[in-house]
């Protein structure tokens, strides 16, 4: 997949290490470049609207509750 691409992801989004991260139901994961405001949403299933940044990194754009 090219990098600085736009990417649209399902999953459970959770904190590792401090940083947001979204798990996959495939089991794949996710670094997240978010927003602080976006943590009340840890724990739950979100969408992620953003735009690829390295190869694991997503700028997220939008996060919205499932």
């Amino acid at each position: 997949m090219p990098l600085e691409r736009p990417i649209t992801l399902e999953g459970l989004l959770l904190i590792d290490s401090g940083q947001l991260v979204l798990r996959l139901p495939d089991g794949g994961q996710w670094r997240l470049l978010a927003l602080s405001g976006q943590r009340s949403l840890v724990g739950r299933r979100v969408r992620i609207d953003g735009v690829r940044e390295r190869h694991d990194v997503v700028a997220v754009e939008r996060m919205t509750p499932l």
